[in-house]
């Protein structure tokens, strides 16, 4: 009889979450991403790309989908921009919005939210993390070329 009921139980959570998640993703916002291949529902393109993410498949892809083509890495989106023209636009025009990293929950527990130089999110934090970091190297390579110069 208890097997009878954690069987009904399972059921009923795996048929609440299945409908959660589509109720979620049907209200969720729509953006319009670029075309990629079909994703597993859970690993996405991971099964498909495997370790394998090098050039040659990349380039099938890029043939495939087009100059810029959407890899689902699990729950994250992956991007991929193949021609010269379109990562310009993407790093060099509108670098602000594609500079960034995603925020990590492990990486949040270890960094304090993100307060360090390496996972911290861009703006105006990490440009004052950058103005701190760059004092000190800049300040030894002026000590010693100050040093080269009294020396002559």
């Amino acid at each position: 009889m208890d097997l009878l009921l954690l069987e009904k139980t399972l059921l009923a959570l795996f048929i609440a979450a299945t409908i959660a998640i589509t109720i979620s993703k049907l209200r969720g916002k729509r953006f319009k991403l670029p075309p990629g291949p079909i994703p597993v529902p859970i690993f996405g393109n991971w099964l498909q790309v495997g370790d394998d993410l090098n050039h040659r498949n990349l380039t099938d892809y890029a043939k495939r989908f087009g100059e810029m083509f959407l890899l689902r890495m699990g729950q994250r989106n992956l991007v991929v921009v193949s021609s010269p023209e379109l990562a310009k636009e993407v790093l060099h025009t509108q670098g602000v919005e594609f500079g960034s990293r995603t925020r990590n929950v492990v990486f949040d527990i270890f960094t304090g939210k993100g307060q360090d130089m390496v996972f911290t999110v861009y703006g105006e934090h990490w440009r004052k993390m950058r103005r701190i970091m760059t004092v000190p190297f800049f300040y030894k390579q002026g000590c010693s070329t100050v040093s080269l110069r009294v020396g002559v």
